[in-house]
């Protein structure tokens, strides 16, 4: 569990704070594609994400997917349900295997959140995910597709390596037929190319031209 010694929010904690935090956390690995949580389950843990990447998600009346949130190695997942004492308001699945820390919430609340240090940095947190909830309205209102794409990619760089096709174009709400003929024309012009299958950027000042 020393994990949580190198993330910020946790790295200032004395040795006693440490054991304690420790106590009421355990790990847990994920294998792509399983669900992490559902949409209703009580919110009885702070998930922390220290590898992989996970999709939040729910399904409109037609039942399609609609994905809210991407999250990526050392964030908290879905942590607004936690303050605000709710149920998931939706599901969350692993894009690829995974490790999570779970630290029992409740004891958490009442051990380390009357300390003003993690107060501000709570609120850096959620400041975080409205800024990309901000530019995931922002980015889904673009009508340049290539734009979008593009951006997607320059921002998870890493992560673009295991996500599949289908996944992208959820995330991005563009048909699969859109994004595949797009990456093409990208890897044709040397921007992208393909590792074993994989997409992986060739050209980061060529990609970055596209939306900047």
């Amino acid at each position: 569990m020393n994990k949580l010694k190198n993330y910020y929010l946790f790295n200032g904690l004395s040795e006693k704070d440490m054991e304690l935090l420790e106590s009421i956390s355990f790990e847990k690995s994920f294998s792509k594609d399983e669900i992490v949580f559902y949409k209703g389950d009580k919110s009885k843990y702070l998930l922390l994400l220290v590898s992989g990447c996970v999709t939040v998600y729910k399904h409109d009346f037609k039942d399609n997917e609609v994905v809210i949130h991407n999250f990526k190695a050392g964030t908290f997942i879905a942590e607004l349900a936690n303050y605000e004492n709710i149920n998931y308001p939706a599901n969350c699945r692993c894009e690829m295997d995974s490790k999570i820390i779970f630290i029992d919430y409740q004891k958490f609340e009442e051990y380390f959140l009357n300390k003003k240090e993690f107060l501000l940095i709570f609120i850096k947190s959620l400041t975080k995910k409205i800024k990309t909830l901000e530019v995931f309205i922002s980015s889904n209102m673009v009508e340049n597709v290539d734009a979008k794409i593009a951006k997607f990619i320059f921002d998870n760089s890493e992560e673009i390596k295991n996500l599949k096709q289908v996944k992208v174009a959820e995330v991005l709400n563009i048909r699969q037929e859109t994004l595949s003929r797009k990456l093409a024309q990208m890897k044709k012009e040397g921007i992208l190319h393909d590792k074993k299958g994989k997409i992986e950027i060739k050209d980061e000042k060529a990609l970055s031209s596209l939306f900047s």
